[in-house]
């Protein structure tokens, strides 16, 4: 007989609208455990209904004429706003933790009454990592023999950090977690012990245990995952965007990423199972809206699929990320017209310097250019990352990739300033790359650290590093100032490309509408006009892609 377990995700408050995506992540976890005999079921409390409850008090009324100001009426607030926010930012973190609070009672009901032997829970940053080890304190406090496990980023980057923060958790799961989900079970129904689980960390006799890491090394293994809604409750809730595991890994190694860490070598999925994978989502689920998981989706095994898709006459709608140099010898004309609609390029600089020096990225500016060029010929909305002020940093720098941005002038161009995270190149030699960090406690202070929803990245808490020499404050001025020039002279600075296909099928007249009215239906917390989006959204992927 199987085990009986509940799979969670608590990311806080949803924030943006992708937000409501189904989590393939877990879907895939609950069809692993149910292929081997046990009853899973999915709760995801990135919904409507989550935002609604928390944006629900009359204290925090005033908050949508002040998002109406800026996001609408694209006025710059005032000093009379901020101070104005200030008292309704505190009473939305109190509503927060109400909530919260009732979400983790609920859950305990639940565990209650269908006798669930064990928890998973993904885990995520900020309010999401908060509220996700309250709960899972809460439920070791009402059910002691519960075993509850974690995985997610928070565990891929932090990894035995955790435990300096909790020990509600029984064991940690890094890397691929379909082989240890079901080592798990095995081991609540006592049929194994922790320490022949792959990719797990737990502790033992007082000491921290790190298992070996294990990949799984044919995607084409992988179940398909599972979204019936006795399984994943509230997926009738969600928007009708699935995401697809056509590769895992990376064969590159930028020096500021996680990826290399936590997802290893390069694997892909046999084309003939991606679109298989394809053809099931709209067959069982009336989905023809994807995402393309991988953070390197090589540019062949695109290519191929595109053509399988083609050649099966399957009408459907995608986006996926894109490295420029597997993508430099890629049809975009192909990838079109199989349904492609955005790529995602992690450009981060266009200065040689940068990008050798501080990257560790082999990018050429010309292929950057060829292929941004090429992808918006096809019609592919092209969206970049950039990673500014990058270390090593200079007004030289600056001005190179200023120029090629305003020279290709991609579709969209994501800025952020440089993250420092542990594992990473960057987070391993911090003083190699001009950071300076400023505490003892690095990784349990960044894993902690909770950002102020109402309230742009200056007036945040200051994190605790300084890139060249230049605190928080700083740097995160920079990056306005980089991102407004931008903006003035007409580049688009907020779109993902996942946002840019969910517009297509949102209603909005314009992309800009979409843009901003969801940034001020989510900042003011009008669930109501988020909910008649998503049905919008849905509804028109049902009809088919026009």
């Amino acid at each position: 007989m199987g085990t009986n377990s509940l799979l969670l995700s608590i990311a806080g408050v949803p924030k943006i609208l992708s937000d409501f995506i189904p989590d393939n992540g877990l879907a895939i976890l609950a069809a692993s455990l149910k292929d081997n005999g046990h009853s899973v079921r999915i709760l995801d409390t990135n919904t409507t209904s989550t935002l609604e409850q928390v944006f629900d008090d009359t204290h925090l009324s005033g908050i949508k004429t002040i998002a109406e100001k800026i996001f609408i009426k694209k006025r710059k607030p005032s000093i009379l706003d901020m101070i104005r926010l200030k008292p309704i930012s505190n009473c939305l973190e109190k509503r927060k933790d109400l909530i919260f609070n009732k979400i983790s009672d609920d859950i305990c009901r639940e565990i209650k009454e269908n006798c669930v032997d064990f928890v998973g829970m993904k885990l995520w940053a900020g309010d999401g990592f908060k509220y996700s080890l309250d709960i899972a304190r809460n439920i070791k406090r009402k059910f002691p023999q519960i075993k509850i496990f974690g995985g997610g980023p928070q565990v891929d980057i932090f990894q035995e950090e955790i435990f300096k923060v909790t020990d509600s958790f029984d064991a940690l799961c890094f890397g691929d977690g379909e082989e240890t989900i079901n080592g798990f079970a095995d081991f609540v129904a006592g049929k194994t012990q922790l320490d022949t689980i792959p990719n797990i960390i737990f502790r033992k006799n007082g000491k921290i245990i790190k298992n070996q890491r294990r990949f799984v090394e044919d995607l084409s293994t992988l179940p398909i995952p599972e979204y019936h809604q006795d399984i994943y409750t509230g997926i009738g809730d969600k928007i009708k965007m699935f995401v697809v595991d056509e590769s895992r890994g990376c064969p590159n190694h930028c020096a500021f990423c996680i990826h290399p860490v936590k997802s290893g070598k390069l694997r892909e999925k046999p084309v003939s199972r991606i679109v298989g994978e394809l053809e099931n989502f709209i067959s069982e689920y009336g989905v023809r809206v994807f995402r393309y998981a991988g953070s390197n989706t090589p540019g062949d095994l695109l290519e191929k699929t595109s053509m399988q898709v083609i050649n099966k006459g399957l009408n459907i709608a995608y986006t996926t990320f894109g490295h420029f140099d597997s993508m430099k010898d890629v049809d975009f004309n192909i990838v079109r017209k199989s349904g492609c609609m955005s790529i995602f390029f992690g450009l981060e600089s266009a200065s040689p310097e940068i990008l050798n020096k501080a990257m560790h990225k082999k990018n050429s500016p010309d292929v950057m250019e060829s292929v941004i060029r090429s992808c918006k010929k096809a019609r592919i909305f092209t969206v970049v990352s950039v990673i500014y002020p990058s270390p090593f940093e200079t007004d030289q720098t600056r001005k190179q990739t200023m120029d090629f941005i305003l020279k290709t002038r991609p579709d969209s161009v994501l800025i952020q300033f440089p993250g420092l995270y542990p594992g990473t190149v960057w987070g391993k030699n911090p003083s190699m790359f001009n950071f300076t960090v400023e505490t003892d406690n690095y990784a349990e202070d960044i894993m902690t650290y909770q950002i102020k929803q109402l309230f742009p990245p200056r007036y945040w808490k200051p994190l605790p590093y300084k890139v060249n020499g230049m605190d928080f404050r700083q740097y995160a001025g920079e990056t306005e100032r980089f991102q407004k020039e931008l903006c003035d002279a007409g580049i688009t600075t907020f779109v993902s490309d996942e946002a840019y296909l969910l517009s297509r099928f949102s209603g909005f007249k314009s992309m800009v509408d979409f843009v901003d009215y969801n940034r001020y239906f989510l900042f003011a917390g009008l669930a109501g006009e988020i909910r008649k989006e998503i049905n919008v959204i849905n509804e028109n992927i049902s009809r088919g892609i026009g």
